[in-house]
């Protein structure tokens, strides 16, 4: 896949993430927890020549059929309207102020522009604004919520 001008390596659900070359900040464990998740997709990219690897997740939250935009990109069908409801996010941890509970999470990131209309996309787009720990509000821009993290 070409999103604006950089290549892209899409997986279906279920389908491990595998490159010749290492991954930067990679999570095989994290990964294969995510390989079937109804809501993303994820993604290798380099965004610079001589920059390694970088592994992103593309979030919808407008109900999109995830399954056959999978058969449409393996056909070599897909095209820039199937990814119009998506996002990039990429892994973080963070913590719920209110009850210091911490998380890892998919976050909305602000920093790769694979779309032109990347702002237009956040505001459109739905968050995970409930602490999972203690009901709260949760003012961030987590995608989805991966593990709480134990400490």
């Amino acid at each position: 896949m070409t999103f604006r001008k950089w290549e892209a390596q899409y997986f279906p659900a279920g389908e491990l993430v595998r490159a010749d070359e290492p991954i930067a900040g990679f999570d095989e464990l994290e990964d294969r927890l995510l390989a079937d998740h109804p809501r993303m997709r994820r993604i290798l990219i380099r965004l610079r020549p001589g920059w390694p690897l970088l592994r992103y997740y593309l979030h919808w939250s407008d109900g999109t059929d995830l399954v056959s935009l999978d058969r449409r990109v393996a056909a070599g069908t897909a095209t820039e309207e199937d990814f119009a409801g998506a996002v990039v996010g990429e892994p973080h941890y963070i913590s719920h102020p209110a009850c210091g509970a911490k998380f890892r999470v998919i976050e909305w990131d602000v920093a790769v522009p694979l779309f032109s209309n990347g702002v237009e996309r956040s505001r459109a787009h739905s968050y995970c604004n409930e602490c999972p720990a203690c009901g709260g509000h949760f003012d961030t821009n987590a995608l989805e919520f991966i593990t709480p993290e134990t400490s």
